[in-house]
């Protein structure tokens, strides 16, 4: 059934809604450097607990990582989420491991929604975005969608991901497309052939695990290139 992903994602945090505070559960990973610039993951639909590996692996390049979980995230009330997602970067940037500067967010499916819509819209907090098999159904307008982004973002994606049909590579295309009319090009996309949903995940299937592989690899490297460490030139 079609949109089923989105149509559940907000059922499922509606009921909270007008409950939600500003506080986000969160688990941090830490570099074994001792700091680190920080670097937010946010979750797709299955939660935190599928990330964890994603988490320890960014935290183990340098990066003091703070996992969330993207469905406390992905409700009705957009200010409430703009607020909690605000103030979740406020709160990393002040805590004991981390080293000054902005931001990096590594974004997934569901938790791929959270990042384009709110976190690319805060340059004075977010200094780079990767999102992976973004959800992207809600997506009507590509062109204004773009037009409003104020921070990079690498997008990657699988040619064969028809997961309820919530991160199509088709919409990926169009808002590639559309970025290349805007000055600059915030957003970048880089293509799976004939990969799946969650190419990164541990239930990946062995095909697709190459490029999950490829994936950590590409993130790693826009996030050392828009966070360099405390110190460094």
């Amino acid at each position: 059934m079609k949109n089923v992903f989105l149509a559940a994602a907000l059922a499922a945090s509606t009921c909270q809604a007008g409950a939600q505070d500003s506080t986000l559960a969160q688990k941090e990973f830490a570099p074994k450097a001792g700091s680190g610039r920080v670097v937010v993951v946010v979750s797709g639909q299955s939660g935190p607990a599928a990330y964890a590996q994603v988490a320890r692996q960014i935290a183990d390049a340098g990066f003091d990582v703070v996992l969330v979980d993207g469905n406390d995230l992905w409700i009705k009330d957009t200010h409430a989420a703009s607020t909690m997602l605000r103030d979740l970067f406020l709160h990393a940037q002040a805590g004991p491991h981390a080293q000054p500067g902005k931001v990096g967010v590594v974004a997934y499916s569901l938790g791929g929604a959270v990042a384009l819509t709110y976190a690319a819209r805060m340059p004075g907090l977010v200094e780079t975005i990767v999102a992976a098999y973004p959800l992207t159904a809600f997506i009507k307008d590509p062109a204004d969608f773009v037009g409003r982004m104020k921070v990079p973002v690498l997008m990657l994606a699988g040619t064969a991901d028809t997961y309820n049909d919530c991160c199509l590579i088709a919409k990926a295309r169009e808002l590639a497309v559309a970025a290349k009319a805007t000055t600059p090009a915030l957003l970048t996309l880089h293509e799976y052939d004939g990969v799946g949903h969650g190419f990164n995940l541990a239930t990946a299937a062995h095909e697709d695990q190459a490029a999950g592989q490829d994936a950590m690899a590409r993130t790693i490297a826009r996030l050392g290139q828009a966070l360099p460490p405390e110190g460094s030139k």
